[in-house]
């Protein structure tokens, strides 16, 4: 057992010039370059704020509230139940700024998981993540995006043509690939332009229903608690529709690396933030109700639109133009952290090396980029209400991580003490998180077990696939010529190498 001083010492940033131990029979020819191949320390706290709002801000909360309705029964218990959800998202990421500044590498969950129980479980998450959460995600928020875009050139239809929504899905898609591609800069930029876009929208929201509220219109509040349901498994599904719309809370912790002082801005951005956005659903929430009332919300599938329509008049059609600027600053959000998911993932050799590399004069990491966005893109083949469909089977997934991550708090605390942490929270706080975690992920096996089912035997599948692939010596050593090519051929044609800070997957902060 080390000592407490040892302990302490072994404490140390990741950083590196080792060997990919874990894929070492994947060698590539190096490209030779003189220049500094990296992620660049970019983000500030003002972007970071912008990010945490940017992701969590999308589409859930224009439809998010019919959902949180049905199951609670009542208006007064929906707030309520909005404010639970804010809460929550609060206390889990104060659990996550004290494993993001003890362990300062992008990736989020992965890199957690991976410190704190080993390769497996990380790959396991970015198995799930990487290949049906966050594509599927990207499709949904595009899909919702091509929708309000669309819906002012067909008024006369409730939805507009399914493939016209697909056409500028795609086209969604493919300009926050190029965006994220090109600079680091820009998507940050674009981050912060259109989060400022999406609170003006929602501010025209929340003044429309303080006004209906100073006029007087106050009788969709009486008897606000009236048929609040008293089955807590439906509290709970309440709860997971709240949730979702408040999905992104952690987004920041995937670029960790790339924050110009994490230690200081990644609390801080997430302390602003997720209050910032509680604040505004409460205030949009309550907007609604005093418009369209409980009947109302529960009528619509759109109820901002149905809000824009009555009080606007005829410029109602600003309502789903904001809604459309929204949408798109959430898929390029989704896009700029997830790609860095995928990124750790292969730095670890998880996935192929290629999807590890950088472009060597934009410093992003292209090839995790396109990845992410052409599974997203081919997830808009079928028809679109089946990603609404993976999306719920797959949310038990989400969660299942956020309980691990928060349980890995828990173990590190036990397990390694004396471990740097320059953001510590109270113990309390991963306790409550912890046991919220997990009663949101019995609520599911408890009303619709076959979708949560479902969503572990997807997860399992992982453990051949890590064994074959990953584990098992005489795969690796087998396609270590066709995918030492493949590698070095990408390398030459789109100008990438791998970063310099490239991990060894066994080097650790934490050492035995």
């Amino acid at each position: 057992m080390a000592s407490k001083a040892e302990e302490a010492s072994a404490v140390q940033p990741l950083t590196g010039e080792h060997a990919d131990k874990e894929t070492n029979g994947d060698a590539v020819p190096a490209v030779e370059d003189n220049r500094t191949v990296g992620l660049k320390k970019e983000v500030t706290l003002l972007n970071g704020i912008a990010l945490v709002v940017g992701v969590i801000i999308g589409s859930g909360i224009f439809i998010s509230p019919k959902g949180v309705l049905t199951w609670t029964g009542s208006v007064g218990m929906s707030l309520v139940v909005w404010a639970g959800c804010g809460f929550l998202a609060l206390l889990g990421s104060l659990c996550y700024c004290e494993m993001g500044t003890m362990i300062p590498k992008s990736g989020a969950e992965y890199s957690y998981l991976y410190e704190a129980f080993g390769p497996l479980p990380a790959f396991l998450y970015s198995w799930t993540l990487a290949l049906i959460i966050r594509p599927s995600s990207l499709s949904v928020v595009a899909l919702t995006f091509a929708r309000y875009v669309s819906q002012p050139f067909f008024p006369d239809c409730e939805i507009s043509p399914i493939p016209v929504r697909k056409i500028l899905a795609a086209t969604c898609l493919a300009l926050t690939m190029f965006i994220n591609c090109a600079s680091v800069k820009w998507a940050t930029r674009i981050q912060d332009t259109f989060t400022l876009g999406k609170l003006v929208a929602l501010a025209i929201l929340i003044i429309i229903g303080l006004i209906e509220i100073g006029s007087g219109n106050v009788q969709n509040f009486k008897g606000s608690f009236e048929g609040t349901t008293s089955n807590l498994a439906n509290i709970g599904l309440a709860f997971y529709s709240g949730l979702w719309a408040y999905d992104g809370w952690n987004s920041l912790n995937f670029v960790t690396e790339e924050m110009k002082n994490p230690s200081r801005d990644l609390p801080r951005a997430l302390m602003i933030g997720i209050p910032l956005v509680t604040i505004v659903y409460l205030l949009t929430n309550i907007a609604y109700i005093a418009v369209v009332g409980g009947h109302g919300i529960l009528n619509s599938g759109a109820v901002a639109m149905v809000v824009g329509e009555e009080k606007m008049g005829p410029v109602a059609w600003l309502i789903p133009i904001f809604v459309a600027c929204s949408t798109f600053g959430c898929v390029n959000g989704l896009a700029f952290s997830g790609a860095r998911l995928v990124f750790v993932s292969a730095r670890n050799g998880h996935m192929p090396k290629v999807l590890a590399m950088i472009h060597k004069t934009r410093n992003t990491p292209m090839p995790s980029i396109i990845f992410l966005h052409v599974i997203a893109m081919i997830m808009l083949i079928p028809d679109s209400s089946e990603f609404s469909t993976l999306v719920n089977y797959f949310s038990f997934a989400a969660w299942l991580s956020y309980f691990a991550v928060i349980t890995a708090l828990l173990y590190l605390r036990w397990k390694r003490p004396h471990a740097e942490r320059p953001y510590r929270v109270w113990l309390i706080v991963p306790i409550v998180a912890d046991l919220a975690a997990l009663y949101l992920l019995i609520t599911p096996f408890w009303q619709e077990p076959v979708e949560s089912t479902l969503a572990l035997i997807f997860i399992a599948l992982g453990i051949p696939v890590y064994i074959i692939f990953v584990w098992w010596d005489k795969t690796r050593h087998a396609c270590t010529g066709f995918c030492g090519r493949l590698t070095y051929n990408m390398q030459k044609l789109f100008n990438i190498s791998l970063a310099e800070d490239t991990q060894d997957p066994e080097d650790t902060l934490f050492e035995d």
